[in-house]
């Protein structure tokens, strides 16, 4: 022992190897409650023995429940080592890895036997456990439930309209130049900033305008939200909402909001034909369907409601309650969104692929975006809605993927990929 002791001083024991040992067994993986059995053994000279078990009480699961059986070995008339009471009772109580335990055990023996094999009395206490074992399981056996399976009719689908999705909005674009896509969804946080009032006028003034509302809700942009969102249903002329979540859609099914349309965003996780017909039942118009999904997936899907996909677009990979530059950049404990001016930022892997890291200090929440840009065939998929992600291509280079698109084309090269489509989830 080191350091300064003195006579007197008080001693903690921090281990105990009894203590330990006790704990052990609890998650060791044996059996710790113990069915309390009887058994009664008859040991008969050139007769089977016969092994007869019970319940030492009425448990509720073991209830009627008894099992007889007989061993292939006959004992036969002993020489000079007789089998004794003690030592099957010995045999029969190794039950240290079953649910079972014997508590009593009667033997019928008669005198001078002995028993060609002794490893029949294992076999016959194993064989007797199990079989009371499966007697038991039997009463919880599962009867099938009979469902009927719902039959889904689908729609007729024409040449699917385009959405497209302004992940970042920047002050300095002319939004006016885009053409040819049906709607936008501009992000909630952008309709709470004076500064981008002229980009949403301008976007609303040609199309069909959806707020997209947040992925994630922290507790001190909750009760804000809802203001916001009147805030620009005044001023502007929304046509409805993207939800990423349940609590969102809770939230936004009032009655002033029921003449709006609502559409389930990816993070939905709409697999199947169920989980769209669900959501159409609480009011959702249109789903956008999982990124996950392979193009059989999709192409199986016949429920009678707008499906959109992803087509176009950095996916997200994760999002984080915290802010990765907010040390490097000095930003504590003001945020002055300075890494919003000149820089982009990345994770960098050890393959050498970057992953976009965008922070939004209106949560302090940080997304993390594919290193690849995904980029679909859809056509023969039956949507009615193609997607198309931007997070920070110019102007021009966004009416060219919309061209892109709406030509039924995609984007070939290392810096895109086709996802799951032709993957099994």
């Amino acid at each position: 022992m080191k350091g300064k002791i003195s006579p007197g001083d008080k001693i903690f024991k921090i281990s105990s190897k009894m203590l330990s040992d006790e704990a052990k067994v609890t998650y060791s993986g044996k059996e710790i409650k113990k069915v309390k059995l009887n058994c009664k053994i008859s040991i008969k000279k050139g007769m089977p023995i016969t092994v007869f078990v019970k319940p030492d009480k009425e448990y509720e699961h073991y209830k009627n429940v008894s099992v007889t059986l007989e061993s292939k070995v006959s004992p036969i008339a002993a020489i000079n080592n007789p089998i004794t009471k003690e030592r099957i009772i010995s045999q029969f109580t190794k039950t240290s890895d079953t649910p079972f335990e014997f508590t009593k055990i009667d033997i019928d023996l008669d005198d001078n036997l002995y028993i060609p094999k002794i490893s029949a009395l294992n076999s016959l206490r194993r064989d007797v456990l199990k079989k009371l074992e499966e007697l038991v399981c039997l009463k919880f056996t599962r009867v099938p439930v009979k469902i009927k399976s719902k039959t889904f009719e689908d729609k007729k689908h024409t040449t699917p309209k385009l959405s497209l999705l302004l992940i970042e909005l920047n002050e300095s674009y002319d939004y006016s130049a885009l053409s040819e896509v049906d709607r936008v969804y501009i992000p909630l946080k952008y309709f709470g900033n004076v500064k981008y009032k002229d980009c949403i006028r301008a976007i609303n003034s040609k199309f069909d305008t959806y707020i997209y509302m947040p992925e994630i809700l922290t507790s001190n942009y909750s009760n804000i939200y809802l203001n916001i969102v009147n805030e620009a249903l005044a001023e502007y002329s929304i046509s409805g909402f993207v939800f990423s979540n349940i609590s969102t859609l809770i939230a936004m099914k009032k009655d002033e909001y029921k003449n709006y349309d609502f559409i389930a965003n990816y993070t939905m996780n709409v697999f199947n034909d169920y989980s769209a017909y669900e959501l159409s039942r609480v009011g959702v118009d249109t789903v956008t369907l999982s990124p996950e999904l392979n193009k059989s997936d999709i192409q199986g899907m016949h429920s009678n409601i707008d499906k959109e996909l992803i087509v176009y677009g950095r996916l997200k990979l994760m999002s984080t309650k915290y802010c990765l530059l907010g040390h490097s950049n000095l930003c504590y404990p003001t945020c002055e969104v300075r890494c919003k001016l000149n820089s982009k930022y990345y994770l960098k892997d050890r393959m050498g692929f970057k992953f976009r890291v965008i922070p939004d200090n209106s949560q302090t929440i940080t997304s993390i975006y594919n290193s690849k840009i995904l980029s679909i065939d859809f056509k023969d998929l039956g949507i009615d809605y193609a997607r198309i992600d931007i997070l920070e291509e110019t102007i021009p280079e966004i009416n060219n993927i919309i061209q892109t698109v709406k030509n039924g084309n995609r984007f070939k090269g290392q810096d895109y990929t086709n996802g799951h489509l032709n993957r099994n989830v």
